[in-house]
């Protein structure tokens, strides 16, 4: 039972678990989707110089003048989309691969039936390598070899000639199993890698405590933000009141929950990726474009959620004009961490609230 679970996790998400297979989604997208400019950039160059090759032969390249022109400016079309179109919709990427590799396909169906009375090459190649270019589900990849393969003798059956037709068939079906094979096992290797990248990335941009980004990932994305607000930045700099406190009366695992749930809180106003833990009880979280005017009702419910747990924070905040100029990240954040303290002296001037009272 066992060994089938595994060999449905291969076949169905290249080895690893679904909500994996799924998170990693974006990345093999992304990566799929420079594949494709790439490939389809040197494709459009190949059939446009086999064009003009044929042009000017009159041997077996000239029969193919208006396939090599199809196929050409279908993969220009692939470029363009690649370029311009599939960045701002990248749920088409997959879609986009595959018309690629049916344009390779068909390519290898057509010149393998030009010369009904030899054995098919072409086809067989494509089908070899095609299914290789690109990072996909084994079970699509597979559903399309097989496809592919019925295609083809079924194809060979009605027009190929009969001293042929029984070694095209058997090679089409031996190789095809060997593509799925090679697939299965290619696909594997490249989506556990990616998985791996995925894994490593999030260990070095994570603050494994509380899931809030960590310093390092902090100070490499810091100057990107104004590069990413068109209106105003908003920072928000918030420290933990009472952690030393709770760590000495109840211990640090108490103090661990804190920090988790306070975090928690935070990413759930800010979102998680923007939302920093820079020091011990320390957090930074950045809103791009927001409604100042919305903002501070917000942070008095995020204190009052936290109060009924018991948790008390200080929060600064700072708001950088784009249209006044440069963002400068650093006087922001400056500024968001001087009002923090300004907020934490009032909390501890309560009467309270005072540490000489506890």
């Amino acid at each position: 039972m066992a060994n089938i679970r595994k060999f449905q996790k291969l076949f169905l998400y290249a080895g690893v678990e679904k909500e994996e297979y799924y998170k990693l989604l974006p990345q093999i997208r992304e990566e799929n989707l420079v594949l494709l400019k790439v490939f389809s950039a040197l494709g459009s160059v190949m059939f446009f110089i086999l064009l003009v090759a044929s042009m000017l032969t009159n041997d077996f390249a000239a029969q193919n003048s208006m396939t090599y022109l199809a196929c050409g400016i279908e993969m220009l079309i692939l470029l363009i989309c690649s370029l311009y179109v599939l960045p701002r919709h990248p749920a088409c990427v997959t879609l986009f691969v595959y018309l690629f590799e049916i344009t390779l396909y068909v390519f290898g169906i057509h010149i393998s039936m030009l010369h009904t009375e030899k054995p098919a090459v072409s086809a067989i190649a494509f089908l070899l390598v095609s299914p290789l270019l690109f990072c996909d589900r084994p079970v699509r990849l597979t559903v399309m070899i097989t496809a592919v393969v019925a295609l083809f003798c079924g194809i060979v059956v009605r027009r190929k000639s009969p001293d042929v037709i029984q070694s095209d068939v058997w090679n089409m079906i031996t190789f095809g199993i060997l593509a799925i094979a090679t697939t299965v096992f290619i696909m594997s290797i490249k989506i556990r890698a990616l998985s791996q990248s995925r894994q490593i990335a999030y260990m070095s941009q994570t603050d494994l405590l509380t899931g809030a980004k960590n310093r390092n990932y902090y100070e490499n994305q810091l100057q990107k933000y104004p590069g990413l607000c068109s209106s105003n930045l908003i920072c928000v700099y918030t420290d933990v009141n009472g952690l030393h406190e709770m760590n000495n009366k109840y211990g640090h695992q108490a103090g661990d929950k804190m920090l988790q749930e306070i975090a928690a809180a935070i990413q759930q106003h800010f979102g998680l990726e923007h939302t920093y833990r820079i020091g011990g009880d320390e957090f930074v979280a950045f809103r791009i474009d927001g409604q100042p005017e919305k903002l501070f009702p917000e942070i008095d419910r995020l204190k009052q959620d936290l109060t009924r747990k018991n948790y008390h924070i200080s929060v600064g905040i700072a708001i950088g004009e784009k249209a006044k100029g440069e963002l400068n990240m650093y006087e922001i954040v400056s500024e968001a961490e001087a009002n923090m303290f300004a907020d934490k002296r009032a909390f501890y001037l309560q009467a309270k609230n005072d540490r000489r009272s506890r």
